[in-house]
């Protein structure tokens, strides 16, 4: 029969130290959540569910998707996802891959986070809204607070304008060291497609792409890293998976004019073929959080309650 539903999970890090500023999935708790999810769900790739064809399960359907491509994915969520034979999709930030350097969002959390400085240089930005005027800052605490919605406005600008400001917290926060290692490289990606994991894109520089008002800007963000994994791996990939789950009808046209078959938003919403367009397939994220609230998020009923209550 053809497919009614599916869950589509979405994780980034899964990793046992913890961090306050971006907490990745303890490797206990994922392991919870995929024996959970093999002995109630019949687990199968996004090709797979967005094939088109029949699906035959008793079982509720679900995939497991990653975010970013960073190193500790074979570290501690391959070994688990191989224990329990699961298939699974990655999709990665090209520039990320080939700089060895995390996306721009986990930059700027590391660099608050980790400087000693109380103070920042004026910000080299015309219209700044004035909240972000004040650059000096009596602790720790507040200036992370500076720094969580720093970023939040960050995801509102072009790329350009967001490098300049990415620039200038790495140059005034010079006492902090760039978080280097971190992400996979082309041959460690390479090792994961023959171990029942499917690539995709997710952009060449992390951009939420709906904020890109140059389309010629969005295109590019799309086929360079399309190419560049096809130029890696021997394929353009199926899919993109929108950065910060950001898109809008000129990313979904866009992005099947140039090449991908389906589109991964997050919305916290089950999948559902009859009612998603393929250039905005739903995702629900979990994170490090007790195995209840996540069982709940992952079968969608937590959600469900927020939206009933209107928050």
């Amino acid at each position: 029969m053809k497919l009614s539903k599916a869950h589509i999970l979405l994780f980034h890090r899964v990793h046992p130290t913890r961090d306050p500023l971006w907490d990745p999935m303890d490797p206990k708790l994922f392991d919870q959540v995929l024996n959970y999810v093999s002995k109630k769900y019949t687990v199968l790739s996004m090709s797979e569910i967005t094939s088109g064809k029949d699906i035959k399960s008793a079982k509720p359907i679900v995939a497991i998707t990653f975010d970013d491509g960073y190193k500790d994915f074979i570290e501690y969520s391959l070994p688990i996802l191989t224990k329990y034979n699961l298939p699974s999709s990655m999709y990665v930030v090209t520039n990320c891959i080939d700089e060895n350097s995390p996306t721009w969002t986990y930059m700027v959390d590391h660099y608050f986070f980790h400087t000693r400085k109380l103070e920042i240089d004026d910000v080299p930005f015309e219209g700044l809204p004035e909240k972000y005027l004040i650059t000096r800052w009596n602790s720790k605490s507040e200036r992370l607070k500076f720094g969580s919605s720093f970023k939040q406005f960050m995801k509102t600008i072009s790329n350009e304008k967001r490098k300049l400001l990415l620039n200038h917290i790495i140059e005034n926060f010079n006492d902090v060291k760039s978080p280097g290692g971190m992400m996979m490289n082309w041959s460690e990606i390479k090792t994961i497609l023959s171990e029942n994991v499917e690539v995709g894109s997710h952009t060449v520089n992390h951009p939420p792409l709906a904020t890109l008002e140059n389309e010629n800007e969005i295109k590019s963000e799309l086929i360079d890293s399309g190419e560049r994994i096809k130029q890696m791996t021997g394929k353009f990939p199926d899919a993109i998976s929108y950065p910060v789950g950001s898109y809008d009808k000129r990313v979904m046209r866009i992005a099947n004019e140039t090449g991908y078959r389906i589109g991964l938003a997050v919305n916290h919403k089950i999948y559902k073929p009859e009612r998603d367009n393929l250039f905005e397939i739903p995702r629900l994220e979990l994170y490090n959080e007790s195995f209840l609230k996540t069982k709940l998020r992952a079968t969608g009923f937590y959600s469900s309650v927020k939206n009933i209550l209107g928050r």
